[in-house]
């Protein structure tokens, strides 16, 4: 830490995007320092170590194959169609990117009170600390996507040119964790019911993103024309559609559903990284 740049976070030369973007990559090696930390962690007094970072998705996806397929499958239309992909690889497709993203914000959320201690001792580019909560679930992520590959051939699907188009995508989901993330970290110092509310719009995101339903049914159903538009600004439905549409469609994503997460994305994350350089000078009287 003896080498590490001293920050004051009092110049508005300090808050400037292109200087926080600079004082991001300078701390790189630190961010990997904090996930690797995070991992170790997690896994340090689990008899199976790192073990579990397989068999925590597996069990999940065994757990939610179980119940949708046998209790939701029958009750959503066209989900047992043979014409489309099976019900449960089109759950798992929603499940496993929202799993990351609510775990990911959760997380974050409450990140820079749980590392209060070396916020108050060292100054260093406190913006890593919210981000390495976002990116320890990535391994879960990993893990997922390669259980659903498994089950998606197994159960007769394929993989085609199509899947060029996914990083592009999750990259739009990382910038809007990430934003999320953020926002939701510096402003739970000062108020720590911000995690309550996490919690709650989370849950609510869960039903009002397409995780165990299609976007078809919200188009198809007797929603008002103005209720559907508002459904479609939640940046997760444009997401997790078009992840379907790459992974069990075979075609390019549908980009007029990526326009709204896009431009939410973009503006989460850079509100977040100038509100918590603003906030970080003062984080430290809050803990």
């Amino acid at each position: 830490m003896s080498a590490m740049r001293v920050f004051t976070y009092d110049s508005l030369e300090e808050r400037k995007p292109r200087h926080i973007l600079m004082d991001l990559i300078r701390a790189r090696q630190l961010l990997l320092d904090l996930i690797w930390r995070d991992l170790r962690v997690r896994y340090r007094y689990a008899v199976m170590g790192f073990l579990w970072a397989v068999l925590e998705p597996l069990a999940f996806t065994v757990i939610l194959t179980l119940v949708f397929t046998l209790v939701f499958a029958p009750r959503v239309p066209d989900a047992a169609q043979t014409a489309g992909p099976p019900y449960v690889v089109m759950l798992l497709c929603g499940i496993i990117f929202w799993q990351y993203f609510s775990t990911s914000v959760t997380t974050a959320t409450t990140s820079v009170v749980a590392n209060q201690n070396l916020v108050k001792k060292v100054r260093f580019t406190r913006e890593i600390i919210p981000m390495a909560a976002c990116c320890v679930p990535l391994v879960q992520l990993g893990i997922g996507l390669t259980l659903l590959f498994i089950v998606h051939l197994f159960l007769g699907g394929a993989l085609s040119s199509a899947l060029i188009w996914l990083p592009f995508v999750f990259a739009i989901q990382f910038v809007l964790t990430l934003g999320l993330a953020l926002l939701f970290s510096c402003v739970h110092v000062h108020f720590r019911d911000v995690s309550n509310v996490v919690t709650v719009g989370l849950l609510l995101g869960f039903y009002a993103s397409p995780i165990f339903y299609p976007l078809e049914m919200v188009r198809e159903s007797r929603l008002p024309q103005w209720l559907q538009q508002l459904y479609l600004l939640n940046p997760m439905a444009g997401l997790l559609t078009a992840y379907r549409q790459i992974l069990l469609e075979y075609r390019f994503p549908d980009w007029q559903l990526l326009i709204a997460p896009s431009v939410i994305a973009v503006s989460a994350f850079i509100a977040g990284l100038l509100l918590f350089r603003r906030i970080a000078a003062t984080m430290s009287d809050y803990l």
